[in-house]
This record gives structure tokens, sequence and C-alpha cells, in this order.
């Protein structure tokens, strides 16, 4: 394809692939390229990552798409999922493998900081639950476990900084994805001193904060041709995923929440201002100084049913797995799934919970488990819901993005446990469809927080005939977190 029409390239480093689409002004993606890398567990509560296949990921995806439209890009606008960390050397390179989100191992850091006066003063300073999955706590646990690492370390950063490095040979983070490492003060824009106290740096050892619309340009030649790219080719710094799933959803009005779900997933709305959530169950990170986006992730979305498939449906696959789970009837027989197998972030933040079925009589079998497992996921974002409409507002629909909205049957059950519309514009990532957007805003070309997806929406008008058995189930739900809870640390030791 050749084409004389202008096209950003959005980029979204994800934690299960990298995804670059193109996007012309009116929002139009003639061009999508996908390319997935592995997550290793080394050891139980371990979630790690070879940053080197990343970045070959991105170079590709990137590549892949300029040779198939034909003309340069006017700019790439890059987008990360957020939480991950290394340590690298003075030269750049990695001495860690880069250690994902969904990593646990600063637990104990997490815990012990999580309910103190300090802990409260870093989570209202941040707008970053305490939690495992922040750098804060990774921060500590390599200070403490890998000292001579910790020593040798002349910056800590994330994929999307190790990629800019390479591009421009300088660290550089932008603003979104340092609210969400719990070492960044989301009003004062820098970082937080008590915070880098706590895990032993200054700032120095970090990468330097920039506006999420800042433009860089001058890229090292060999990386241009790497990419397939003039050297003079405009980078946008972008931000982190969630933001931008956002932005991309067009779920930028008040009542308007987005849910993205894909290896895990999350509720989200965009404020004007950081909420203030004096139980600390949702985070505010920062997408400009005038905008936030407030809300909440859960740990396990389509990752749990993958776990699923490979431990008990090693034959199935992804579409199996649904076709065979809404065999079953709503609510599951009463069979209730708590899907915590990677611990869980919104609304409990507590690396130490466990998933369990309960409820289990001879009448279940395969699909009532499976079916109470998407249940279960559903639940946990509607109580992420509830917490949204008490701190920020009603919420009056749902723009839904991500992996999951390949079944239609999904999106319906959420439509019917939220009893609110789910608007579904498009297949493509929304993450990188709200970078290449921030992009071309970047530009001057559009205003990013009045554009609408193109394509008109399908609506999933919800159905109130199964709420009772849902409302029913998420009662007993809401309670389970807490009823397990002891059991789930007397298991774990």
């Amino acid at each position: 394809m050749t084409t004389n029409t202008p096209y950003i390239l959005g980029v979204d480093i994800g934690t299960g692939s990298a995804k670059t689409v193109a996007v012309t002004p009116s929002g139009h993606i003639p061009v999508s390229k996908r390319q997935t890398y592995p997550t290793l567990q080394p050891q139980p509560g371990f979630s790690e990552q070879d940053p080197e296949q990343i970045i070959a990921a991105v170079i590709n995806t990137i590549r892949q798409s300029v040779e198939e439209m034909g003309a340069p890009p006017a700019a790439i606008a890059l987008s990360s999922a957020m939480h991950s960390l290394m340590a690298v050397d003075a030269d750049g390179e990695p001495l860690t493998p880069l250690i994902t989100w969904a990593d646990n191992r600063a637990e104990q850091y997490a815990s012990a900081l999580k309910n103190t006066p300090k802990g409260q003063e870093i989570y209202q300073a941040t707008g970053t639950p305490i939690h495992a999955m922040s750098p804060l706590c990774k921060l500590q646990w390599i200070r403490d476990h890998q000292p001579e690492i910790f020593d040798q370390a002349a910056c800590f950063a994330g994929i999307k900084e190790l990629f800019l490095y390479r591009c421009f040979h300088e660290f550089v983070t932008d603003y979104s994805l340092a609210s969400g490492s719990g070492l960044f003060d989301i009003r004062a824009l820098d970082w937080y001193a008590p915070a880098l106290e706590l895990a032993g740096i200054t700032d120095e050892r970090l990468p330097i904060p920039v506006e999420t619309t800042r433009l860089l340009i001058g890229m090292d030649p060999a990386m241009a041709q790497a990419l397939g790219v003039p050297a003079d080719t405009l980078i946008l710094t972008g931000s982190s995923d969630g933001c931008l799933a956002q932005l991309g959803s067009g779920a930028v009005q008040p009542g308007h929440a987005a849910i993205t779900i894909g290896t895990s997933g999350a509720m989200r709305m965009m404020t004007s201002k950081p909420a203030k959530d004096d139980q600390s169950r949702l985070f505010s990170y920062l997408l400009t100084p005038e905008h936030y986006v407030c809300g909440g992730a859960v740990n396990n979305g389509g990752g749990a049913l993958q776990w699923f498939s490979k431990a008990f449906l090693p034959w199935s696959d992804y579409n199996d797995f649904l076709k065979t789970a809404f065999t079953a009837p709503p609510g599951s027989d009463g069979l209730l799934c708590m899907p915590y197998l990677l611990g869980e972030r919104a609304p409990v933040w507590d690396s130490r919970a466990a998933g369990a079925y309960v409820g289990i009589r001879q009448q279940h079998g395969s699909p009532h488990f499976q079916r109470a497992l998407i249940e279960g996921i559903c639940f946990g974002l509607y109580s992420v819901g509830e917490a949204l409409e008490s701190v920020v507002g009603d919420v009056k629909e749902v723009t839904v993005s991500g992996g999951f909205t390949a079944s239609p049957l999904w999106i319906q059950l959420l439509a019917d446990i939220f009893q609110k519309p789910m608007l579904l514009h498009q297949d493509e990532d929304a993450s990188a469809l709200g970078a290449a957007l921030l992009g071309w805003h970047a530009l001057e070309k559009i205003d990013a927080w009045q554009f609408s997806p193109a394509a008109a929406a399908r609506v999933f008008e919800p159905d109130a005939t199964h709420l009772p058995v849902y409302r029913k189930n998420y009662k007993a739900f809401s309670l389970l977190y807490h009823q397990l809870k002891d059991v789930m640390d007397v298991l774990r030791g």
C-alpha cells in the first residue's frame, strides 16, 4: 500500500504483545500489526520478561507498518503497560529482567507500608495505591535482595524508557507512567522525595519526567534504520496504556467510564483532578495536568481463562472455552469464583490474596466452573465500579475494549451485571489508538478530547431478566475476600 494520507503510528507496548496501528487524523486505521512475547515465572510470585524480546517486537511491528503504508509516518506515539521496572547500567544495558506489574515478590514491603501514616501520605501524594506492583516496593526488594545490582544500577526504568533510550540516548519517562510508580508527586509533577528516601535512591537514578505530549527528535541513525523511518521522525513520549485506552475509547466526559479486559482488566473514568478516596481503593493516574484517569485495575482477566484452559482443558482454545462457559446458566447454579490467581489489585490491593471456588455441588460440571470464573472477573470489575461511583460520580455508560470484546456474550454479561449500556466501537487496540490521537493532538491537528470514533458504537443494552441471581451472587462475592483472608494467610504461611 502506498498512501498520500498522513498517519501517525500508535505503538502500545503491552504485557503480552507489542501492537502498532497506523492512524489517520480522522481516526481511520488502515494497518495494524502485533507481535507476542512470553512472560516467565522463574519462581512463585515472580513475573518477568526479556526486555530485548520486547524491544525487538516493537521494532518489528513499527517497521512492518511503515512498509505496508509505503510512506513514513508523521510521528510515532508510544503507550506502555504500567509498573514495569528493571535496573540498567551506565551504558543503558539491562542488569535485570523486566519485572512486570503482575510480579508479587515485593508483597512484604507493600504489606508493611500499606496501612501506616507514611503509606497513606505516599498514596495521597502519588495517586498510586500501596501494592507490590509499584516500582516503589520493587525497588526496596532489589535493594535488600540484590544489593550488588542495586548499587551498580545507573538508572531504574521501564520498557518504554529503554526504547526511548535506544532512540535518543537519554532516559526520560512521561508523567503518566511516572504517576503509576508510587514515586511521583502528581501535583508537583516531580519525583516525590519521601518515596525516594524510602526506596533508597535519588532522582538522579530515575528517568527525567516530561509531558505526555513531548515530541522528541534526533533519533539515533541505526535505530531509525531498524524502524524503517527517517532519523528526523518525531516520537511522542506518550502515556500509560490505561490512560490512553480511556482516550482511545472516547470515554472522556463525566459519567462515561471505560472497561478494558485483556490479560488483566480495569475500569476507569476521566476527571479534572485526582480522586480523593479515603479507603485507598482507587488510583489517580495523570494523562495531562488537566486530565486524570481514576479507577482500579484487577489482576485477573483473560489470563485467568488461559490458566484454566492450560490446567484443565489443554485441548480447548479461547473460543471453545467461551462457547462452553456460556452453556451454563446465569449465576452458574450458585457456584462462585474469586479469581485472585495473581493476588488482587483494586479494590483490596492485596498481593497475598488467592483464588477460590465456593459453593461446589455435585451438579456442577466444567461449564459451571468456566462461567463462574468469567462472572468472578466481572464481579471484581463491578466492585471497582461501586468505588468509582462513590468517589467520582455516577456511571451512565461504559465503553469496552480489549481482547474480551471478541465475545458478544461476555460484553452482554457485563451489561447485565452493571445494568448499564456497554459500547463497543472497534476491535483495534484502544491504547495504541489513544497514543496516536494524543500524537495528532500534540501536532495540533485534532482536539483529542473532542474526538469520537468514526464507526458508530454497537450498544449492548442491559437485560434485567437475570439481575436477581447476579445481585445475590455479587452480595456473596463481596463477602468472600474478607471471609477467606485469614484462611489464605494461613495457607501462605
